[in-house]
């Protein structure tokens, strides 16, 4: 069961991760003008500061009305930690804040953290009833080289949420951490 269990939240949250970065790259692409170079899709950037998402969007639009708890990017573990209490809460806006794609903050991407949000709440009511088994989730051991992180070594409290956030990075953009896929 447990297995089972682990298998379908990382499923989930890889599709999830992928149709947001899919929302993002559209966005960014939409707010580039044909004809100019932007850097908004290269894997090389250099990494830029970030703030969360402050165009006045309903941060309830869409979500249920469950909370995922004070947010904290001060280390990869705790901003892997605030991220998966956001997924398994249902709350969209707040999975959307806590990711970056491409070497950006999603919420630094124009229109990119609310396409985000649409694109993934509705995939996170899939998976809510999963949040029991990360009640008291901690997670130690995230292996930092420079600006990114891995996950592949952590030791999680469950201990079936190793498995689920093994295949995910973090990095590092203006002194927060954000979850990337890895």
């Amino acid at each position: 069961m447990k297995k089972l269990l682990t298998g379908a939240l990382a499923l989930a949250l890889s599709v999830s991760l992928a149709a947001c970065s899919k929302s993002v790259d559209q966005s960014a692409a939409a707010s580039t003008p044909a004809g100019s170079s932007s850097s908004a899709t290269t894997p090389t950037d250099t990494m830029s500061s970030a703030t969360t998402d402050d165009t006045g969007t309903d941060a309830t639009d869409g979500a249920t009305g469950a909370t995922a708890g004070p947010v904290d990017q001060s280390t990869p573990e705790a901003a892997m930690t605030s991220w998966l209490g956001a997924m398994v809460a249902g709350d969209g806006n707040t999975v959307c804040s806590l990711m970056a794609t491409s070497g950006k903050a999603i919420s630094s991407i124009p229109n990119a953290a609310a396409a985000c949000g649409k694109t993934i709440t509705p995939m996170l009511d899939q998976i809510k009833e999963l949040g029991a088994a990360f009640k008291g989730l901690k997670i130690s051991g995230a292996t930092v080289s420079g600006n990114t992180a891995t996950f592949e070594s952590v030791t999680t409290e469950p201990a079936l949420a190793a498995d689920v956030v093994a295949s995910f990075k973090a990095v590092k953009i203006g002194g927060k951490w954000y979850v990337t896929q890895g």
